[in-house]
Order: structure tokens, then C-alpha cells, then sequence
């Protein structure tokens, strides 16, 4: 919902992790979070509230959990090897320069830019590895959690209930680096899934909270790994597929629900297809240590869960850097995709014919 009251530096409200103040009292929870590539429900529910205004995107999460447990307290530490909740938006559908959040129970944060996906080469853009330079969204970004009962944490005498978090990310820095990126507005269209990471837990000899990995909803229980709890499945144990993620539509109804109507996702077609040849392309040059330019050779690589659309017209230019730019072509709409993920969509443009003055 749009709420324009934040200023470019200040949030609209107080960021301290509490999700049942007014602010929030109208808004809709999302589905329950799902296992990020099994069928399996996870023990412990997860649910997310969005926001917006001109200039911050409001993320609400509630986990419920008995032991709330967290150890990292140094800012831009890798918080996932606690319990955590992270948010991952691509503002242009680019699979590139897409931004990363983490928070653990302590309020520990991490914030992070990845210019393409790990499997592509892409790497992190922070302040943890480059602390004068690094990308993050200092001074703007506001967060902060709270535990149930009484902020009790790390007591393994205390059953607890769950812990939140609340987190005002700044649009502005959201958009950057993403040339492609329009700003929200009614109907406007974004990338985004959400992910909780779940450790298994014991009390030990001395009474403490001990991390003691035992999946529950993993391909195979009880393995010595963490849980991966997510908005959207992903169909792998593998965050970092932006071109999974689920779509965040942006409304300034002042009465948002769950069932508003949902705007059809137009370019979703054309970008299954040029997926589609990306991943045949991989899987082509897994085996033969080269692309091709060749749709024809391609056909045994194409797989689920991106096939070619049987209206696509596609095509294939190889480059001198040994690598590729595909086309895929349905209707108006043209996708755009490169051996690095590197996706972008276009519409045909049909203006006035043109007319020569005598």
C-alpha cells in the first residue's frame, strides 16, 4: 500500500520490530513460507507484511519459533550461520545487481549486492568485504527485531513463541546500480522472495543453546544442514535464482487484500523462454566445452522447469568472447539473454507512420 509520509531520509514510522502498532494493523499476511525445494511443511510457520511509499519498501516478518537462539553481533558477519530472515529484491528483472538483506534475532544485520548470480561469476558487493567502498544502504536503511516472550533470547529456560522482524528499505537504494528499474507505483511490477534459515538446536551440558544442524523439511531429514524456508520454492536449495522469484506488485489501494486483483505478469512468457535457452545453453556446454548457435542442437538440454514457448521465435548470435546473446521473440515482446543471465525485455514500438514534408 501507498502511505506517503516518509521523507527520503526518515521512514514514516518507528522501525523497532513491534508489527502490531496501526501501521500494520490493515495489512495482509502472505501464504505461510514453503520448504525452498521440497513438498515438505515446515515445522514452524513463516509469513511476511510489504508496505511502500515514495520512498521506502516496509518489510514485516513473523517466525514462529520455541528457542530463539543468535550468537553473530558484528554488523555485515555472514548471519545465516545463525537462525535468520532474508529479503532479496531484483527492481528490474535483470538477474543482475540485485540486493540482499539478513537479519538474525539479535538485530544483526547484512546487507549485500550481487552484480549476477554466483553461478555466472557474480560476487558480493559489501561492506564485509570491501568496508570503505562496499555497497550497502547506510545511513537510510532502518531495522530492528523483537522476541516473544519478553525479548527473551539465548534462554533455553524461556519457551518462546517467535520473534520479529521489521525492516524500512530505502527505494533509492534498492534501485541502484539497476539502470532498467522503474519506481513503484500502482500496478508496477518487481522481483522478490523472502527466506528464513532454520538451524537445528540442543541444550548442552552447560545449559546453552548449541547449533546442532538436523534439517526437518530437506530432501532427506535429519541430515547434518540447515532448513531453507521460503515465499516462494525455488525448486533447488539455491537462493540465488533470481529468475525464480516471485513477483511484487505494487497497489495504492488504501483497503489492500489478499484477493486485489492481480495484474497479469505480461512479460512472463518471453522470459520462460530465453531461461529457457540460457539453461539449454549450460547444459550444452557442459558437454561439448562451447555454445552453439543452433536452436536444433540445443532441444535434448531443455528442461523444467523452462521450456521454449511453442510461439517463440528465438535466435542465437555467438560472440567473439565465447559466449552467446539469445532472442526470444513472442507478440510485441522480445527477451533478451546472455551466457551471464543477463535478461532484459522489450516492446515493440509502433508509432505514426512516417511522413517526408515536400
Amino acid at each position: 500500500s501507498d502511505v506517503h509520509t516518509s521523507t527520503a531520509e526518515e521512514p514514516a514510522i518507528t522501525i523497532d520490530g513491534d508489527l502490531d502498532k496501526p501501521f500494520w494493523k490493515d495489512i495482509p499476511w502472505t501464504e505461510d513460507f514453503v520448504d525452498i525445494s521440497t513438498d515438505t511443511p515446515p515445522s514452524q510457520r513463516t509469513m511476511v507484511k510489504m508496505r511502500w511509499d515514495d520512498h521506502f519498501l516496509f518489510v514485516g516478518a513473523r517466525m514462529e519459533e520455541t528457542d530463539v537462539w543468535a550468537t553473530l553481533e558484528q554488523e555485515n558477519s555472514v548471519i545465516f550461520h545463525d537462525n535468520d530472515f532474508e529479503i532479496f529484491v531484483d527492481c528490474d528483472g535483470s538477474n543482475h545487481n540485485y540486493k540482499e538483506f539478513e537479519i538474525n534475532a539479535l538485530g544483526t544485520t547484512w546487507t549485500l549486492l550481487l552484480n549476477k548470480p554466483y553461478d555466472d561469476g557474480g560476487c558480493e558487493d559489501s561492506k564485509r568485504v570491501d568496508p570503505v567502498n562496499g555497497y550497502d544502504m547506510s545511513p537510510l536503511i532502518r531495522s530492528a527485531t523483537k522476541v516473544y516472550p519478553n525479548d527473551a533470547i539465548n534462554r533455553p529456560d524461556v519457551r518462546n513463541t517467535h520473534w520479529t522482524a521489521e525492516v524500512a528499505l530505502p527505494i533509492s537504494k534498492l534501485m541502484e546500480r539497476n539502470e532498467l528499474a522503474r519506481r513503484p507505483s500502482d500496478g508496477r511490477q518487481w522481483r522478490i522472495n523472502f527466506s528464513r534459515v532454520q538451524w537445528g538446536v540442543k541444550v548442552n551440558e552447560r545449559g546453552e543453546y548449541e547449533k546442532t544442524p538436523c534439517c526437518q523439511s530437506c530432501a532427506v531429514p535429519g541430515t547434518a544442514a540447515e532448513d531453507n524456508w521460503t515465499w516462494c520454492s525455488q525448486g533447488s536449495v539455491a537462493m540465488h535464482l533470481p529468475e525464480r522469484w516471485g513477483i511484487l506488485q505494487f497497489s495504492s489501494s488504501t483497503s489492500p487484500r489478499n484477493d486485489e486483483v492481480v495484474l497479469e505478469y505480461k512479460e512472463w512468457d518471453v522470459r520462460c523462454c530465453a531461461m529457457a535457452v540460457y539453461y539449454a545453453q549450460k547444459g550444452y556446454y557442459n558437454k561439448e566445452g562451447k555454445y552453439t548457435d543452433l536452436i536444433e542442437s540445443l532441444k535434448p538440454f531443455f528442461k523444467q522447469p523452462f521450456l521454449l514457448h511453442g510461439a517463440a521465435d528465438v535466435s542465437i548470435t555467438l560472440t567473439k568472447e565465447e559466449g552467446f546473446i539469445a532472442t526470444a521473440k513472442i507478440g510485441a515482446l522480445t527477451a533478451t539473454i546472455n551466457q551471464e543471465r543477463y535478461l532484459t525485455v522489450s516492446k515493440d514500438v509502433v508509432g505514426p507512420p512516417f511522413s517526408e514534408k515536400a
